[in-house]
């Protein structure tokens, strides 16, 4: 038995995954890139010899090996490259020039070397950090030095925060060795200037064999089981989510406030933690569960969307994303004042922003250890925002005009004496708006109309612009779950994803059993998330979860059926803002029935079953 055929064939495969790896990450760092990041590849050997010929001249395999492969993925790479990605060509095609300079290697034998250029390599490894990230040396001759082999974990202390991938082809080690090879490249990576990168993801592609598979598993499971999740968030960090999810940071906050998920001083409500991280996930800080995935696992794959299916449902689709606007049955300026007055006059809305801390201090006798809390320290923030931003924000989260707002706050000031600048504040329009949302749910709920806009529909989660069905559909507009196995026929998808165990029991029903003939469902699926905009009365829109075809068996017209799903025993779980956007769906499909076009809207809570739902609606 040949054991080093065995051991140099499964080394060369881990090479070739980690220059797979390495070079759709530097493709991915260099191309469409004002300011290029250099891509690093470290690699962990067992031998020297096998990168550098020994006194015996053994043949160094893996330096031989590396460059072949090398050779061949820039070739491979290099004719697949767009016209815009000249600058990359470049780049490799200087590389397959030269391989040699592709690469270096450090080992604790280098430190006795006389060669010269292992010691220029040694230089650049430990002490040349900002050379090694540049792509230009100071003549302009390209920097191609990337792929970095070592023995162990290199010199202690040694780190780069480019190294974007880990290849070890060889295993053992220490727990705390292998965590210090990981910790190489869990950096925040810099581009070619030395400008620190901290608004984009980035991975580390960590590569290990079969014997080491056991800690890859556990490093990804405690990795993504430590996420550190804060209890309190800022008027930053709002600003920050705002801006990834392509919205106001204000309309933000109230929808968060409206959801109940945090309080007006920006604390998260404990009991709506969860809830309020699933649903809002970029609001965690750290490391995101799953940001450290195995690639080993097959990946989510996009969801085919039947498109015969999707023609038996094609109208009501595209009356549900026709664009409609609120319309309020009377004049409500004077209530709208009154309502204003009423909450400035509150007392809780101008005053000052006081911060303070909480300090835990842990103490020990030297056989036991005890904790003390005091109140730490506080103080009162002075500085106000400028009265004119102030209410501006203020009016694009509420659609009040700025008139209205001004004559608000001046009969407050004529009538209360005047306010302090620091007054206005971001505590006050986050009570203002909180309170205006609060007033609007409670008077006007039924005091308003649906009337649709004369814009076009264009491009839908499920069509183009031309109306034309798409192929596929992102998993995660369906559902965060899938189940294994086909489809029912009559479903929109050939998936069955869900996000709770409640839509799975629907997705699997099989109603037309139990209908006896009186009717039959056509069709059915799960609406993308957040793809049908139905204004609501709270500020946002509203989509609901599943649309259902259904045709009676005497020929009567068809039924449309839009349901939203809710996991909740009865309609008392259900927090204001939820029961507030359903009521207020309710009244939009009320709307379009009096337009001529049939739709029945339901609520499905978990104890009800859809087959009663779809009988209720054959039986109106």
């Amino acid at each position: 038995m040949d054991v080093d055929v065995f051991m140099n064939s499964y080394q060369e495969q881990m090479l070739r995954l980690a220059l797979e790896r390495h070079f759709e990450t530097e493709r991915h760092n260099f191309s469409g890139r004002t300011f290029k990041i250099k891509t690093l590849a470290l690699f962990f050997i067992d031998d020297i010899t096998s990168y550098r010929k020994g006194d015996d001249g053994k043949k160094p395999y893996i330096l031989e090996t590396f460059e072949r492969l090398l050779k061949e993925k820039l070739k491979e790479t290099i004719s697949k490259l767009s016209d815009e990605e000249s600058q990359y060509k470049e780049y490799l095609e200087a590389s397959l020039k030269n391989i040699r300079a592709c690469h270096a290697g450090y080992f604790a034998q280098d430190n006795s070397s006389s060669d010269e250029s292992i010691a220029e390599e040694v230089n650049d490894i430990l002490n040349g950090k900002k050379l090694l990230l540049s792509f230009k040396d100071k003549d302009g001759n390209p920097m191609l030095r990337r792929f970095l082999f070592s023995k162990w974990t290199l010199k202690e202390g040694w780190d780069n925060p480019n190294v974007f991938t880990i290849a070890k082809l060889r295993s053992s080690g220490s727990e705390i060795s292998k965590l210090q090879e990981v910790g190489r490249g869990l950096r925040l990576p810099v581009d070619e200037c030395g400008n620190r990168i901290s608004n984009e993801e980035f991975t580390l592609n960590y590569i290990v064999d079969f014997t080491e598979a056991d800690f890859a598993k556990k490093l990804v499971e405690q990795i993504n089981s430590e996420i550190p999740e804060a209890v309190t968030l800022s008027p930053e960090i709002v600003q920050q989510v705002a801006l990834k999810m392509g919205t106001d940071a204000t309309i933000l906050f109230v929808e968060l406030l409206t959801k109940k998920y945090v309080d007006l001083k920006y604390n998260i409500v404990p009991e709506n933690k969860d809830q309020f991280f699933e649903e809002y996930p970029l609001f965690k800080s750290g490391l995101d569960s799953g940001k450290v995935r195995d690639r080993n696992i097959k990946p989510n794959v996009p969801i085919k969307i039947r498109k015969a299916k999707f023609e038996e449902l094609r109208s009501l689709w595209e009356k549900l994303n026709q664009r409609y606007t609120i319309w309020y049955e009377s004049d409500l300026n004077k209530e709208i004042d009154k309502a204003l007055d009423t909450i400035l006059g509150s007392g809780n809305i101008f005053m000052d922003r006081v911060i303070s801390s909480h300090r835990d201090i842990i103490t020990s006798d030297g056989e036991h250890m005890s904790s003390s809390s005091n109140s730490g320290v506080q103080y009162t923030v002075n500085q106000g925002l400028p009265y004119g931003i102030f209410i501006k924000r203020i009016s694009a989260a509420t659609n009040i005009s700025l008139e209205k707002i001004h004559s608000a706050i001046c009969r407050y000031s004529k009538k209360y004496g005047k306010l302090k600048e620091s007054y206005f504040n971001e505590h006050a329009i986050s009570s203002i708006i909180q309170a205006f949302t609060d007033w609007k749910i409670e008077a006007l709920q039924g005091r308003f109309k649906y009337k649709r806009t004369s814009s076009s529909i264009g491009a839908t989660a499920l069509t183009f612009a031309d109306g034309s069905v798409r192929d596929e559909i992102v998993q995660g507009r369906i559902g965060i779950k899938m189940k294994e196995g086909d489809a029912p026929e009559k479903y929109l998808y050939d998936t069955k994803a869900y996000d709770s165990p409640l839509e799975l029991d629907d997705i699997e029903s099989d109603i037309d059993s139990d209908l006896n003939g009186v009717a039959e469902v056509i069709v059915y699926g799960k609406i993308p998330r957040s793809s049908i905009a139905i204004p609501t009365i709270a500020g946002g829109t509203y989509s609901p979860d599943f649309m259902y075809v259904v045709k009676k068996a005497n020929g009567e017209k068809e039924l449309n059926i839009v349901v939203e799903t809710k996991d909740v025993e009865n309609k008392s779980t259900l927090r204001g803002a939820e029961a507030a956007k359903i009521k207020c769906a309710e009244i939009f499909f009320k709307n379009l029935s009096e337009q001529g076009y049939n739709v029945h809207f339901r609520t499905q809570l978990n104890n009800k079953k859809m087959l009663q739902i779809v009988k209720e609606v054959i039986n109106q």
